[in-house]
């Protein structure tokens, strides 16, 4: 799959493990390294599905349309369908408690 960011920020995260360290700390920015790029090998949405321990899930409300992966026990990814059906666009990582 192709993935675009939303910020420059994100990318940057992706392809520096020392900004995504720094950026999210050890345990959220190895996930966040490693989930991207199993996202970026597989061929279909669909298939990330298979991942059962990302727990891969709609989202509700203002953030209908977009999907979470959980990267730990308390911080998830935001993505989201691109314009093309291989294309997903990283919104964000969040506290999926907020505290």
């Amino acid at each position: 799959m192709e993935i675009d960011f939303n910020t420059r920020q994100l990318e940057r995260c992706y392809t520096s493990s020392s900004a995504a360290l720094r950026q999210f700390g050890e345990a959220v920015g190895k996930k966040y390294i490693d989930r991207l790029n199993r996202i970026q090998e597989a061929r279909a949405f669909r298939d990330l599905y298979n991942y059962r321990s990302w727990r891969l899930h709609a989202l509700h409300g203002p953030d209908a349309g977009k999907f979470a992966i959980s990267l730990t026990y308390r911080h998830r990814l935001i993505v989201g369908h691109g314009d093309s059906p291989d294309q997903l666009i990283i919104y964000e990582v969040t506290s999926h408690y907020d505290d």
